[in-house]
């Protein structure tokens, strides 16, 4: 041990002041060196942590993709149409008027697999009650479209007004 110590001190004097400030200098920068790369490889190796959990979730399979509504899946067969009329005179019964016969024709729409029911309805009623009974109705019943009203009054003191309608039910057409 006496031996060791014999030799630093003759590395001490050969360096002099300025070699033990340099080593000293040196030691310190290797030890803070040493401090600052350890907390740098922590940091490191929490984002590789973080990159794998995030390769896990991505890697995962996907969800099945939500199935875009369809409105046409949504309406009534062709053999409903009956049904759907007699909705349409119940409502009108309900808002205080009658729906007299009208004129129904049925055509299939090309290219597609529908029909159009085309009605035309002839009323005679108060204006309030006719609304009432159109915006019902369309709520009601989604396949069904307003494409046409024609309002006549005799007199403009009149309550009472004629209207034509001119509906139109959309149906699925039976194979």
């Amino acid at each position: 041990m006496t031996n060791l110590i014999w030799q630093l001190r003759q590395w001490a004097r050969r360096l002099g002041a300025g070699g033990l400030a340099g080593l000293g200098l040196l030691a310190g920068a290797l030890l803070l060196q040493g401090v600052q790369v350890s907390s740098v490889q922590r940091a490191v190796a929490a984002q590789h942590e973080r990159l794998a959990a995030l390769h896990v979730t991505t890697a995962r399979p996907a969800a099945p993709a939500p199935v875009p509504f369809n409105p046409l899946a949504e309406l009534p067969p062709a053999g409903a149409a009956a049904q759907q009329i007699g909705e349409l005179e119940r409502l009108a019964r309900a808002h205080g008027f009658d729906l007299p016969r009208g004129q129904y024709s049925v055509s299939p729409l090309a290219a597609t697999p529908l029909q159009r029911w085309q009605l035309v309805l002839p009323v005679v009623t108060s204006y309030p009650a006719l609304h009432a009974f159109i915006a019902a109705a369309l709520e009601r019943q989604p396949n069904l479209t307003l494409d046409e009203l024609k309002l006549k009054r005799d007199r403009i003191e009149s309550g009472e007004l004629q209207a034509e309608l001119h509906l139109s039910l959309f149906m699925e057409a039976t194979p």
